[in-house]
């Protein structure tokens, strides 16, 4: 396996701690260290209150961390202005979320094109990937309906399309499948793996469901606020720069 060098994502001895009173704090992130590489596909999994959702939210920039670095694509989120830091999350982070968090008096389309408007480029290039997008995730009959008339399933895709058509730097999933039944659940993850397999997109999965760690390549297994393992799954080619080029 080659390894690649610079990383996509980094945190450095990242600390969150909540103050309950005067006298009582509670450390939802101890000295968290991990570095995600362009390409990879990981699934982060703890069981309820273990802080991964705390570490997405310092990830994708909606949070901040008490103490430590954040580094996104080469830009350290932690010493970022409120603004500075939506300009990261508006240009090189796609969020999915469990709830969808689809606009409801908006088509699945204007969905998707609120993102884009979003980003500001609506190049050739980008409306190709956006076709290659929704050829992927089988969404095109179903672009003219509001969300209210589509499955979760539908839904959820939709929001995929949202969150990848802009090409951003990196993928931030948080519980996607936690609202879907068990086959809608399965479409979803193997949406997930497509993406990153052929647009060599680097996708992070924030989970409790090891069904969905199944469908990733790498795992980082997360207990009382600290890392407690971290291992490659299996061999992707991503990781040699090889695909896709």
């Amino acid at each position: 396996m080659a390894l690649i060098e610079q990383s996509l994502l980094e945190t450095v001895d990242l600390r969150k701690t909540y103050t309950i009173s005067k006298h009582v704090e509670i450390a939802a992130l101890r000295d968290i260290n991990l570095k995600i590489y362009p390409g990879e596909l990981v699934a982060i999994m703890g069981p309820s209150g273990c802080g991964k959702s705390t570490l997405m939210h310092i990830l994708g920039g909606m949070s901040r961390a008490t103490s430590g670095r954040v580094l996104i694509d080469g830009y350290n989120l932690a010493v970022m202005t409120d603004g500075q830091r939506s300009e990261v999350r508006r240009k090189r982070i796609g969020f999915v979320f469990q709830k969808f968090n689809l606009l409801p008096t908006l088509t699945a389309r204007a969905n998707i094109d609120v993102a884009r408007a979003l980003y500001g480029d609506t190049t050739p290039d980008r409306r190709e990937h956006l076709a290659e997008v929704l050829d992927l995730l089988k969404i095109k009959e179903k672009l003219n309906r509001k969300p209210a008339e589509l499955s979760g399933g539908e839904q959820q895709r939709v929001a995929i399309a949202r969150a990848v058509v802009n090409r951003p730097a990196i993928v931030l999933a948080d519980e996607p499948t936690g609202s879907l039944d068990s086959m809608n659940s399965e479409i979803v993850l193997n949406i997930f793996k497509q993406l990153n397999r052929k647009f060599r997109q680097t996708i992070v999965l924030v989970t409790h469901n090891p069904e969905v760690v199944a469908h990733t390549d790498r795992l980082i297994e997360m207990r009382d606020g600290l890392i407690i393992a971290d291992r490659v799954q299996r061999e992707f080619a991503n990781l040699t720069g090889t695909e896709n080029h």
